[in-house]
């Protein structure tokens, strides 16, 4: 059995599917891709997949992920146009890459989300825990982003899903600030280290 990492990316109209309707979109075109998918056991098999944490309704992103199982590797390239064949608008395949067996799964890495926050105050980055442990509401750490630098958000894109903070910081050297849930603050990454 392998594993396959699915970058995809979520724009336009397809932003306003639920996470539940993404789910079925992707899981329909893993079907369609020809891959020989690994299935649950049970009397309602589905294909076994897993899913980053769900996007806010109404957030477009850049790279999202799922990881499939397979029985074996795939044609990567005649995968990707074929579940690109089989999606919405607004929902594409960017890439697909095989895991080593050494890789965590995608549930034990996927911990910080970062997104690019727009508005008549310029373009922040915003880092947020979304894995559940300490994890924060989108909405409180976008309206503690609004009293801080008081002006609107016009967009909010998640640009990428990351393992830690210090991640972030070297893809992301310019002002990234996280939103830390259980005091409400806004902190410079920055000036912090990542930690």
């Amino acid at each position: 059995m392998k594993r396959i990492l699915v970058k995809y990316y979520k724009k336009g109209d397809a932003a306003y599917l639920s996470h539940r309707e993404t789910m079925r979109a992707m899981e329909r075109a893993l079907r369609r891709s020809g891959a020989d998918l690994v299935y649950t056991s049970g009397f309602h098999p589905r294909v076994k997949v897993s899913f980053a944490p769900a996007l806010p309704l109404g957030v477009s992103a850049e790279a999202e992920y799922l990881e499939v199982a397979v029985e074996r590797e795939p044609d990567l390239v005649d995968m990707t146009r074929r579940m690109n064949e089989a999606l919405p608008e607004g929902l594409r395949v960017v890439s697909l890459q095989v895991l080593p067996d050494y890789m965590p799964k995608l549930s034990r890495w996927a911990r910080y989300g970062l997104y690019r926050v727009e508005g008549a105050g310029g373009s922040f980055h915003l880092c947020l825990r979304i894995d559940g442990e300490g994890g924060g509401r989108l909405r409180d750490a976008l309206q503690k982003l609004e009293d801080r630098f008081g002006a609107g958000v016009d967009a909010v894109t998640r640009v990428g899903i990351y393992a830690s903070r210090d991640e972030i910081l070297e893809e992301y050297p310019d002002k990234v600030y996280f939103y830390h849930t259980e005091n409400g603050e806004l902190e410079n990454m920055e000036e912090s280290g990542a930690g």
